[in-house]
């Protein structure tokens, strides 16, 4: 039988939808470990993934203020004589711009090789990431770097960049999409905060392990409550509203916190054991 190339799809479409998409603002990010897939079907979902164990969590963001995009322009040549051709897109690095918090800038400093994968939601609480085939999203395949001011100048705040660097921009324009969510996702995404519990003369406070801020007013009573799920070796606690300080009988050792998905079936949400 004889050889016969074929030609690969070549097909061209212009069509206008007749729902036209809002591309809106957009004011969150979300990166999972690469080829973990974010299940953002409701917003229970969501919030789960941001409290899953450390392979299959989601990461989300502090709210985005601005997106400006680096790059990613039309790269062409030409051969002698002949016409200007296109050759591909040239590298592309977004920068995400969000209120400055130092304890995050180095967690992403120490994660500058790794390779997540990137999903954005608008302010219409649209998601956009990659049609992979599939009825759900993939993310978009990147690495992040940190950049921004560290302090309040004569007119600008202190604010922190997120470099975004794409990994393959022509697989990202060949495949970006996007899917309407039936629910608030800013409501539904967390960044975890490491906390541990910190012995005073009244009993013990629940501090933020970045930057030592008391949470107890937040987390103490939430805590307290659910002492049976929310420790590992805490067989009974009060917690005391006047002095914001909590009451523990530890079987051993110091205090330890349950897992973040276990406080999160507790209803306790956005931090984990230190």
């Amino acid at each position: 039988m004889a050889y016969i190339r074929t030609c690969a799809n070549s097909s061209f479409n212009t069509g206008v939808s007749i729902c036209d998409i809002d591309y809106a603002r957009i004011k969150l990010m979300i990166l999972t470990k690469h080829g973990v897939k974010l299940d953002y079907s409701t917003g229970e979902a969501l919030r789960t993934a941001c409290h899953a164990g450390t392979a299959d969590r989601a990461y989300g963001f502090p709210e985005i203020l601005n997106w400006e995009m680096n790059g990613g322009d039309a790269a062409t040549s030409t051969i002698g004589y002949g016409p200007v051709r296109f050759t591909g897109l040239n590298a592309r690095t977004d920068a995400f711009t969000m209120d400055f918090r130092h304890y995050l800038r180095a967690q992403i400093l120490k994660n500058v090789n790794n390779v997540f994968d990137m999903y954005l939601i608008d302010a219409s609480d649209q998601i956009y990431g990659l049609n992979d085939g599939t009825e759900e999203l993939a993310g978009i395949p990147v690495t992040i770097y940190p950049s921004g001011n560290d302090h309040r100048g004569a007119s600008d705040p202190a604010t922190l960049v997120v470099n975004v660097v794409y990994e393959d921009v022509e697989d990202y324009v060949r495949n970006y999409d996007v899917r309407q969510l039936d629910y608030r996702a800013k409501t539904y995404v967390y960044g975890l905060m490491p906390v541990e519990f910190v012995k005073t003369d009244d009993g013990y406070k629940v501090v933020e392990y970045y930057g030592k801020a008391d949470c107890t007013a937040k987390y103490g009573e939430l805590l307290a409550d659910n002492v049976s799920t929310a420790f590992t070796n805490v067989t009974a606690a009060t917690y005391d509203a006047n002095t914001e300080t909590m009451t523990l009988t530890v079987s051993e050792g110091d205090p330890t916190l349950a897992t973040a998905s276990v406080l999160a079936e507790a209803g306790i949400y956005g931090i984990e054991g230190a």
